[in-house]
């Protein structure tokens, strides 16, 4: 315990001085909450040992790592910032809480796919759809007999995959692969008018200090890359990754009743083909960005030039 408050990069806040507020976002190893500390708001990460399942020194590792990670980021403009980290030792749990930024969002980028993009519901009637679908994008709903219409505007769409982009890139160019982006680790924060993405949940990521590859395995079912089930990382794992968050973002839903890999990346490149229907060049960019061959793939840098090389000037 001495040693990791010793080393630890950020400023230790002291718990017994500060609140939680709600919790506002929920994951594998740890929830966060808003909370105020000393008359500042911030999200808090909160881990639990007893929660952890691994030994007290993995516990420990683990969370220096995260925090290292973190510390590398501070310049990062499109990574959410860490400000401090709090301790607590009660005699049947040790609590680790890392104090980062409070984003102004709705919530992360699958919440305002499902609860502000523009959802339509259309009604069969006399082998007809009332009212006529915005989009391709329309999801049939068997139990209430409602086909939804997808309808997040293209000019946003189109906004939100360059801002992912550029998040990447930056990422990348600072030397670290995330590990585990989807949709629920991406805030679309709102700072003065302007819509920023953020890159949040730094648990899996790795700074990459000159190794062709990253033996663990990471990321999650349906946005990992293949080599990722084999215990491999690389930054092209991240624009695999990153690729299959934009086309849900392009299509509001992947996969339905998937499991495993193979059924996921059926249900991905179902998405994909809609994609490819209405924007052809665009589509074969994506598809060579979801190649199951990890060097295949472009880097995030040649992937954001060729993004930007598309002509989108009719939308």
């Amino acid at each position: 315990m001495e040693n990791f408050l010793n080393n630890c990069p950020f400023e230790i806040f002291d718990h017994r001085k500060f609140s939680f507020k709600k919790k506002i976002g929920e994951g594998g190893n740890a929830n966060v909450y808003h909370s105020s500390y000393k008359g500042m708001e911030y999200a808090v990460k909160v881990y639990h040992f007893n929660q952890w399942g691994s030994s007290l020194k993995n516990f420990y590792e683990s969370m220096e790592y995260e925090l290292n990670v973190a510390k590398h980021l501070e310049r990062s403009k499109r990574s959410v910032k860490v400000y401090g980290v709090g301790y607590k030792d009660d005699k049947d749990d040790i609590q680790v809480m890392i104090f980062m930024e409070l984003l102004v969002s709705n919530g992360d980028l699958y919440d305002y796919i499902q609860d502000v993009a523009d959802w339509t519901a259309c009604y069969p009637w006399k082998n007809k759809i009332i009212p006529k679908p915005k989009s391709d994008y329309v999801y049939f709903n068997e139990d209430d007999n409602i086909h939804w219409s997808y309808g997040l505007s293209t000019k946003q769409k189109i906004k939100i995959t360059r801002l992912l982009l550029l998040a990447l890139d930056e990422l990348h160019s600072l030397n670290v692969i995330h590990g585990d982006i989807k949709t629920a680790n991406v805030v679309l924060h709102n700072q003065k008018k302007n819509q920023l993405i953020k890159l949040v949940d730094f648990g899996m990521s790795y700074l990459n200090e000159g190794d062709d590859v990253i033996n663990d395995k990471t990321g999650t079912p349906g946005y990992r890359g293949p080599e990722q089930d084999d215990y491999e990382l690389y930054y092209a794992s991240d624009v695999y990754s990153l690729s299959v968050t934009i086309i849900e973002v392009w299509n509001g839903d992947i996969w339905y009743e998937a499991e495993d890999f193979k059924g996921c990346r059926k249900e991905m490149l179902n998405g994909l083909r809609k994609i490819e229907k209405n924007h052809p060049a665009f589509g074969k960019l994506l598809r060579k960005s979801v190649d199951l061959k990890h060097w295949k793939r472009p880097t995030a840098r040649k992937f954001l030039n060729s993004f930007n090389q598309l002509q989108w000037s009719h939308i």
